[in-house]
């Protein structure tokens, strides 16, 4: 059994822009404000995210678990924990809940992150510091 380790929280005002015909946050809107979370955390921790790093992180497979519509307008804390690395496969979760009424969680996303070495074409094993996190 693996327990989950918080590593970062980070807030999003949701923009108005980012809602459905129906004043809800946009299905595809959760996956960004995600995304973006997940380079919060990067830079939180100094790690190189961008294509000018021989190595940076790519996203291998993501899936999301709707459990509440987000309304506008509304602040979202998105709260990313390290679920466990195995050999080269870093398992991420990030928690979607409302920042000013922390007991309402509005949708749970996986997401599994590998480093991948542009210069080599290749999966290389993440930076130490994620085995230390």
């Amino acid at each position: 059994m693996h327990s989950k380790k918080l590593l970062h929280s980070h807030e999003f005002a949701i923009r108005w822009g980012d809602l459905d015909a129906y004043n809800h946050l946009n299905n595809t809107a959760y996956f960004l404000y995600v995304q973006e979370a997940r380079f919060e955390l990067m830079r939180h921790y100094n790690l190189a995210y961008d294509g000018k790093a021989q190595s940076a992180p790519i996203l291998l497979h993501t899936s999301f678990s709707f459990k509440k519509q987000v309304n506008y307008p509304e602040t979202i804390l998105i709260e990313t924990y390290l679920v466990k690395v195995e050999r080269k496969k870093v398992f991420l979760e990030h928690v979607v809940k409302s920042a000013t009424h922390p007991d309402l969680i509005y949708g749970l996303c996986e997401a599994l992150v590998m480093w991948y070495d542009f210069e080599r074409n290749v999966t290389v094993n993440p930076p130490e510091e994620i085995y230390h996190l």
